[in-house]
């Protein structure tokens, strides 16, 4: 069958997207599933929350793309922690350029990650940057279910609806929409409270898309600084996050 494929994606930055890639990925692998978390994102940001930097890696995503000598998968991962391992990238200018190269934006993920098959993975999970690009039009035609981190303010809620006009310019299902994950909620404001309810009007069609929210806490922030994940750093935050992990079994598994 393959492993699981999910984006952690939106079309508005700054909404927790590589924060919440990097926790439920090694979320997942702590609950032992085999986790690939391929990080294409401009910042790089994913890699950094797990502690790595440029000079811990020589091959990256670009590698698996170099039309004259295209390396192999397993020569651009590397382990991050017991079962998860990390495709980092170092230009995703470079990556965004290649792809516009190619008339078939629908295929070419299976394409250039077609040795995924015989890899002993239980979920692959892209961490998507906010633009709308070549690179992502590439994910979502590639994935199975998108995670959607939404910051708990007005801004952000109101930007809901661009990534579903995404999909429909891609010409996909809005079903590919699993879950939505409530992000940086702050239940001593009313604005966030306001918000959160907002959220839930949104998709009171569909109440099980929402997860419950993750609150904002220094911890998750300084967790990612400290290149360590919130399993390792404080565990008020993993709590919340293993509440959101299971509503990811549960829908995806």
């Amino acid at each position: 069958m393959g492993p699981k494929k999910i984006a952690v994606i939106n079309n508005k930055g700054g909404v927790g997207k590589s924060t919440t890639s990097v926790q439920l990925a090694h979320g997942l692998a702590k609950l032992d599933f085999n986790v690939l978390l391929i990080d294409l994102d401009g910042q790089n940001d994913s890699s950094l929350f797990l502690g790595f930097t440029e000079k811990d890696y020589e091959n990256t995503f670009f590698d698996l793309m170099d039309p004259r000598y295209p390396a192999k998968l397993s020569e651009c991962i590397i382990n991050a922690r017991e079962n998860l391992d990390l495709l980092p990238n170092d230009n995703i200018e470079k990556i965004n350029s290649e792809l516009h190269r190619n008339s078939r934006i629908d295929i070419i993920m299976e394409e250039i990650l077609s040795d995924l098959e015989d890899m002993d993975y239980d979920f692959v999970m892209f961490d998507c940057g906010p633009q709308r690009t070549k690179v992502n039009d590439a994910v979502l035609c590639y994935i199975d279910h998108i995670i959607m981190p939404v910051q708990v303010e007005s801004a952000s809620v109101r930007a809901v609806g661009n990534i579903y006009e995404y999909l429909d310019e891609l010409r996909l299902s809005s079903d590919l929409i699993t879950l939505i994950i409530p992000n940086m909620f702050d239940a001593r404001t009313n604005e966030s409270k306001a918000n959160l309810e907002l959220l839930k009007d949104i998709f009171s069609d569909e109440p099980d898309i929402l997860t419950e929210p993750i609150n904002r806490r220094v911890k998750i922030t300084e967790a990612g600084r400290a290149g360590k994940t919130v399993f390792e750093y404080d565990e008020e935050a993993a709590d919340q996050f293993f509440k959101v992990l299971k509503r990811v079994v549960e829908k995806i598994v």
